[in-house]
């Protein structure tokens, strides 16, 4: 905890306890709570700090340097899951008071209406009831100051422990109203719903355990050695985990991958068969590859080149033979590259210049003489 401070983290002095007047510091018809107490001098419980005369002056000093006043919540925010609906208004006229620091609570119109009912009238019985008891807590940003010997070492007590450091106060946020959130008749408990309770109850534990650096360092390493031997443990696992082994310790996990198995490769079987319907259907008459491909397994792109080429030989040895001695050329005489090409166009679309480049591949080398267009 002295090691965080040391980079400004914001934290949560001690409850300081009561009204200066007592009930006559309570002005319901204002809602105003005149000198209630900030700040103690003293221990700082929970944060290994020490609260002295220069720490209240730092108080005073920046609470007065807020025009409109310091925020005021009724509990910590963290106390809650947030800390919308628990704004009471403003704390102003920091001033010093013996061995603690006093201000005014200005409730804001927003807190006799807010998500969880008169939020400032409650505050405001309840510090009627029992001025002494009525407690607040700062939140700020401070750092440690270590008291130290000549020669740089740290003081020590009567008890032979080191002196707690001095609190010195860089920023102050908010000056909350609060009280022992693990009381049982406390004002969480009469206010809140019981699901509070837990998360102000934690808040207490935290504190308490925050405080203790080594408490802090022993987790880390706990956690630490923990997330490494669940990740071996892991690793093993699954290295040693075999089919045989899933068998025998998982029959309904191996029995449900297996029926899933099952469906998906029904389902994908299904959807080949239909595509490969889909595609024959422009190709009568070759039924023969059809059933092949359904047979092997082929894709519905590898049957469609297939029956692609299979009509292309079909149109080749429809092709007349070229003209010989007493046959009439006009009857006989093949059929032009060009006529070839439009006859493919037709049968497979595309464009004529692919229709001339593939019938030119497959056709137009065999056949030797005779009319044909080049291009």
């Amino acid at each position: 905890m002295q090691d965080a401070l040391k980079h400004k983290n914001t934290f949560r002095a001690d409850v300081a306890r009561g009204i200066r007047d007592g009930k006559g510091g309570i002005d319901k018809e204002t809602g105003i709570i005149y000198g209630f107490s900030v700040i103690t001098k003293g221990e700082a419980r929970g944060h290994g700090l020490e609260i002295d005369e220069t720490t209240l002056n730092q108080v005073v000093e920046l609470g007065a340097k807020s025009s409109i006043g310091l925020k005021s919540r009724f509990g910590h925010p963290n106390m809650s899951n947030s800390a919308v609906g628990t704004f009471l208004g403003r704390a102003k006229n920091f001033r010093r008071d013996d061995g603690l620091v006093r201000a005014d609570l200005y409730f804001d119109k927003t807190a006799y209406s807010t998500p969880n009912g008169d939020l400032a009238g409650y505050v405001l019985d309840l510090a009627g009831s029992d001025p002494a008891a009525f407690g607040s807590s700062i939140v700020f940003d401070g750092e440690p100051e270590y008291r130290l010997n000549e020669d740089g070492t740290r003081k020590k007590g009567a008890d032979g422990k080191d002196l707690l450091p001095l609190a010195r106060i860089t920023k102050l946020w908010a000056v909350d109203v609060v009280d022992d959130p693990a009381a049982n008749n406390g004002m969480f408990g009469a206010f809140f719903s019981q699901d509070v309770k837990p998360s102000a109850e934690m808040t207490v534990f935290l504190d308490r355990f925050l405080s203790n650096p080594d408490a802090v360092e022993k987790v880390i390493s706990f956690l630490e050695r923990y997330a490494l031997n669940k990740e071996e443990v892991t690793k093993m696992e699954l290295k040693d985990l075999t089919l045989d082994l899933l068998k025998t310790g998982r029959e309904d996990l191996v029995a449900s991958l297996i029926s899933e198995a099952k469906a998906e490769s029904l389902k994908s079987e299904k959807e080949r068969i239909i595509a490969i319907l889909d595609t024959s259907k422009a190709f009568p008459g070759m039924e023969a590859l059809v059933y092949e491909a359904v047979k092997n397994g082929d894709t519905s792109a590898a049957l469609l080149e297939k029956l692609k080429n299979q009509r292309l030989e079909d149109l080749k040895k429809k092709s007349p033979a070229s003209a010989g001695p007493g046959d009439d050329p006009a009857k006989t005489q093949g059929k032009t590259h060009l006529e070839r090409a439009k006859e493919y166009q037709k049968q497979f679309g595309g464009t004529i210049t692919e229709a001339l480049r593939v019938t030119a591949e497959k056709g137009n080398n065999n056949h030797k003489g005779g009319n044909h267009v080049t291009v």
